[in-house]
């Protein structure tokens, strides 16, 4: 098939844990932070990455953009979109759409990858989630 890679440009980035720490509020200052430098007319991202394990682990949440930002030199590199699972949702029903998702990786209906998972924003208020699966598990 076709190779659809895709390259995000993190404005900034964060390690959190689901049980450790309160990700919500870490997350949500993370967003607040940045907010104002993400673009109005284009999508922008929120990105899961680097994960120690599964949603029991640390993870990285980073805030980013397709357009490369002045002066920023790292990039989140996602080489095949092939192997992801789209959620389409709205900016409203976020979060549950991602309790769906844990509950569908809990019935063993979604084999998760860990890799990088990200939601895409786009400026008409409609939200894709796309998570990393195992293509051969």
């Amino acid at each position: 098939g076709i190779v659809m890679p895709l390259t995000l440009y993190p404005l900034a980035t964060i390690r959190t844990h689901n049980t450790k720490e309160n990700p919500a509020e870490k997350i949500g200052q993370l967003w607040q932070n940045n907010f104002v430098k993400l673009p109005q007319n284009a999508p922008y991202y929120g990105v899961y990455l680097n994960y120690e394990s599964d949603f029991t682990g640390y993870y990285d949440v980073a805030v980013a953009q397709e357009s490369k930002p002045e002066g920023s030199f790292s990039t989140i590199e996602i080489e095949d979109l092939t192997w992801y699972e789209i959620f389409p949702t709205t900016y409203e029903s976020v979060v549950q759409t991602w309790q769906h998702i844990w509950n569908k990786e809990k019935q063993g209906l979604l084999k998760r990858a860990y890799k990088v998972d990200f939601e895409k924003y786009y400026p008409n208020g409609k939200v894709d989630i796309y998570i990393s699966i195992c293509p051969h598990c």
